[in-house]
């Protein structure tokens, strides 16, 4: 009678490629723990999906592995384990770092929001502005009393533009530097405006004639 075909006894693995397998094993469940963390975060899924087609990559690594162990290849085994192993450590800085590029571009929409909002405030600043240097000149305020208002009016519209170029380039600190620099120039505009109109009533208020001895 012909018998079956014996079934080939499988190996157990070495003690080092044991080590290293349950390493392996532990980095992954460490991995997906970070990258289940992250996205309870708020980190998207999109920004994750390398971490994760990491994982599964070394999970199959993990799996060959196991194979060539079992058919006696410990040198082989061992090797690949090692590979999964260095693969699977860099997956914990490619999850810090999703989780920090997220955070950066937390901040960056934080910083434009408020970029947004001074950019307005400028805005309405210089309009009055414009309109108290017009009512000075109305009012008989000298052009070169008027000079320094003019002079931090045209800095406080520079720095605007300025400021709108640089939200623009996607750099919103630097653009908040900027309008924080164009609203001082503008406050700067108020007070040389009223400076200008202070000396205009002290120029046109009578000279006092000295008494006549007797």
């Amino acid at each position: 009678m012909w018998g079956c075909a014996p079934q080939p006894q499988l190996q157990q693995p070495s003690a080092d490629v044991s080590r290293r397998l349950t390493a392996i094993e532990e980095c992954i469940a460490r991995s997906q723990g970070a990258v289940s963390a992250a996205a309870a975060a708020g980190i998207s899924a999109g920004v994750l999906a390398p971490a994760n087609s990491s994982i599964a990559d070394i999970q199959d690594t993990l799996d060959e592995a196991k194979k060539l162990s079992q058919q006696g290849k410990q040198q082989e085994a061992a090797e690949r384990a090692t590979k999964g192993l260095e693969e699977c450590n860099k997956i914990d800085a490619m999850v810090a770092k999703a989780r920090q590029d997220a955070a950066d571009r937390k901040v960056r929409a934080q910083m434009a929001s408020e970029a947004e909002t001074r950019i307005t405030w400028t805005v309405t600043c210089i309009d009055d502005a414009r309109q108290a240097i017009g009512r000075a000149s109305t009012a008989g305020a000298r052009t070169a009393a008027l000079t320094p208002a003019l002079s931090a009016l045209n800095k406080a519209e520079t720095g605007l533009q300025q400021g709108r170029e640089l939200l623009a380039q996607n750099d919103p600190k630097s653009a908040i530097e900027r309008l924080e620099n164009a609203q001082a120039d503008c406050q700067t505009v108020r007070d040389a405006t009223d400076k200008a109109l202070a000396a205009r009533g002290k120029s046109g208020a009578p000279t006092a004639r000295p008494r006549r001895g007797y």
